[in-house]
């Protein structure tokens, strides 16, 4: 990666994303957990009526909230102050979240990370700046964090790893150009990218970005139990 597309790690112990926690639902005992990040000016209820809606059975949700419900306070291709801690802030509370599921027993190949709006601009720039293979990766209308004019530059492989990436054509909040650079990258590091771009200009997510959601979680669930 440049320097560029990382952020400057922020002064240990100022980070308020760590301060609220996470809402955690589902089988104790289920062979995946999913990393559930929301959008702006959400919570994690909004990511557990998505998780209802999906109804899918084997996964364990850890969904973070947000420092005042928002991530960072700027649009994800905007230009972001030189000394801004907040992108730094976000992605390190991925790392502190993924420690914990780790400890709990899921380590990267029984994770999913799943994230809307914001959450998904952010799990995609957090997981080209760190690609392993995770158990899946789904990113329900978003693209990685940088203005238009910033050269990035990812390196890594995501060794096959399932993946999502989905939106709407005429999204005003995720540009489609953001959304064909994002799945570029996902596929030259070697995720197993399905790409889902439909006419409109909702943002939200759709009945069929959310069949297929529930699809790749179905899967992954069915093949780590079986390991």
């Amino acid at each position: 990666m440049t320097s560029s597309a990382a952020a400057a790690r922020p002064p240990a112990g100022d980070n308020p994303h760590l301060a609220p926690g996470a809402e955690c639902w589902g089988e104790q005992d289920a062979p995946v957990a999913v990393l559930a990040v929301h959008g702006r000016t959400q919570s994690p209820a909004d990511m557990h009526a998505l998780a209802e809606r999906l109804d899918v059975e084997g996964l364990r949700w850890h969904a973070p909230a947000a420092a005042g419900r928002t991530w960072y306070p700027y649009g994800f291709m905007e230009e972001r102050p030189h000394d801004d801690p907040w992108l730094a802030w976000s992605l390190e509370a991925v790392d502190a979240h993924l420690g914990r599921l780790a400890a709990a027993g899921y380590p990267p190949e029984k994770v999913v990370l799943l994230g809307f709006s914001q959450g998904a601009c952010l799990l995609a720039h957090w997981a080209l700046l760190h690609p392993a293979r995770y158990a899946g990766l789904v990113l329900l209308t978003g693209g990685y964090v940088g203005t238009e004019d910033e050269t990035v530059s990812f390196s890594g492989s995501f060794g096959g790893m399932p993946a999502l990436l989905a939106g709407c054509e005429a999204d005003p909040w995720v540009p489609r150009t953001r959304m064909a650079q994002t799945e570029a990258w996902l596929r030259s590091l070697d995720a197993r990218l399905t790409s889902l771009i439909e006419p409109g200009s909702e943002h939200e997510v759709t009945a069929t970005a959310a069949e297929l959601t529930a699809r790749l979680l179905r899967h992954t669930v069915s093949a780590t139990a079986g390991r």
